[in-house]
């Protein structure tokens, strides 16, 4: 198993290195393509992501290229794991949001966090969320408590309150999984959006994307 774990991290570190260097360079966002197998592929994209975001606020702030400052290396990595697309009135889908230290090894307990997700356009939160911890393996674990959470009104804004803990446990190792019920809003024209964001206490947004697809009926 571990043969399969190590290309996919040097796939996601790749990405990352490639994100922060267009953003730093003052590249558009490459959005690099997904296959939504979890493989090499996603993990590329998902490091893009992460690296990209990083770039872009080193940028603004003006911090070194690398940001290696031991502050910044107990930050939380926030990031969307694969495509979601539904069509309105259709059967809804759900959206993985997934947490985890920046270099996946560090001992983090950061206690009760606000969390903040707002839907992409065209899409509302139903209001139900899991959350599991998943290793590079693909195993899962943790028995978590049940997460309570509320929707506003227009259905854009979920929020929640969690304890973030990774890495203090055998049971807690890799990443967290927050894995959060959505669907298309009627009368939502279909396209890709990308204009969500995940919110975690004060680590840096992820963005989310969704497509909203025509009905095949």
């Amino acid at each position: 198993m571990a043969t399969d774990v190590q290309p996919k991290k040097d796939a996601y570190k790749r990405g990352e290195d490639q994100g922060r260097a267009d953003a730093l360079a003052g590249k558009p966002y490459a959005d690099p393509p997904r296959d939504g197998t979890r493989g090499e592929q996603d993990h590329y994209a998902n490091g893009y992501d992460w690296g990209y975001q990083q770039g872009r606020t080193q940028s603004e702030q003006g911090q070194p290229p690398n940001g290696q400052d031991q502050a910044q290396k107990l930050d939380l990595v926030v990031w969307q794991e694969g495509g979601v697309e539904d069509a309105p009135g259709g059967l809804g889908t759900t959206i993985n949001v997934c947490v985890r230290t920046p270099n996946w090894s560090e001992t983090v307990d950061a206690g009760e966090r606000e969390h903040v997700f707002t839907a992409p356009t065209g899409f509302r939160w139903n209001g139900t969320v899991g959350a599991q911890y998943k290793r590079m393996d693909q195993t899962t674990g943790g028995n978590l408590p049940p997460v309570q959470a509320t929707v506003s009104d227009d259905g854009r804004t979920l929020t929640f309150a969690y304890h973030v803990h990774l890495n203090t446990s055998d049971q807690d190792k890799d990443c967290i999984v927050y894995t959060c019920g959505l669907e298309a809003v009627d009368g939502a024209k279909p396209g890709r959006h990308t204009d969500g964001v995940a919110q975690i206490g004060t680590a840096p947004p992820a963005k989310l994307k969704a497509e909203v697809i025509e009905d095949e009926d």
